[in-house]
């Protein structure tokens, strides 16, 4: 069984929070879309960090999507912005580091990353069109190559931790619709 195959009910109920909804109508009002942001930074450091200190982005150029991320956030929050992280947020973060830092289970990162990179390189080029901002975040120089180099580094045995990604994104999304993490928006 293929890890899409694996993840399809996860990831059919991701697309199904209201937050992917607006996210992908395009509906996010600034301060929205800038949260989301913010909530990814620190989980996308982490992904990033991790594949990184395995070797996985080697052959991955152009894949990293932190700065990217980053200098959206700026440009639409500022410097002077107050947001806080969700405790959803934290908790995936503290999650990813755990797993980063047990020598066992450090392999298992990788599924994180089919889960998020994966989706920006194929729905995020929906969203790009409709996001605030210049959407750095979803602009890749060799999107087609990089999907096949992802592909090509994955293995059905990622199965179980996909499923733990694609969760995290769903509490996260619903946490997102639910719960603001805006104090002040400049």
């Amino acid at each position: 069984m293929s890890l899409r195959e694996i993840t399809h009910d996860l990831h059919q109920n991701a697309e199904r929070t209201v937050f992917a909804k607006k996210l992908v109508e395009g509906s996010l009002t600034v301060e929205e879309y800038a949260n989301y942001l913010y909530q990814m930074i620190p989980v996308y450091s982490a992904i990033e960090f991790g594949n990184r200190m395995l070797g996985n982005l080697e052959t991955l150029k152009g894949i990293d999507r932190t700065g990217a991320i980053y200098e959206d956030f700026l440009e639409l929050a500022g410097k002077y912005h107050r947001f806080t992280w969700l405790p959803s947020t934290l908790e995936y973060h503290r999650y990813l580091m755990d797993l980063i830092n047990d020598p066992d289970r450090r392999h298992l990162i990788k599924a994180h990353m089919y889960c998020r990179h994966m989706g920006d390189l194929f729905g995020g080029q929906i969203i790009a069109k409709k996001v605030h901002g210049q959407g750095r975040f979803y602009q890749f120089d060799n999107p087609k190559e990089l999907k096949e180099a992802i592909r090509a580094t994955l293995t059905d045995d990622l199965g179980p931790e996909a499923r733990v990604a694609f969760e995290f994104a769903i509490k996260m999304m619903r946490e997102l619709n639910n719960e603001s993490s805006l104090e002040h928006f400049n």
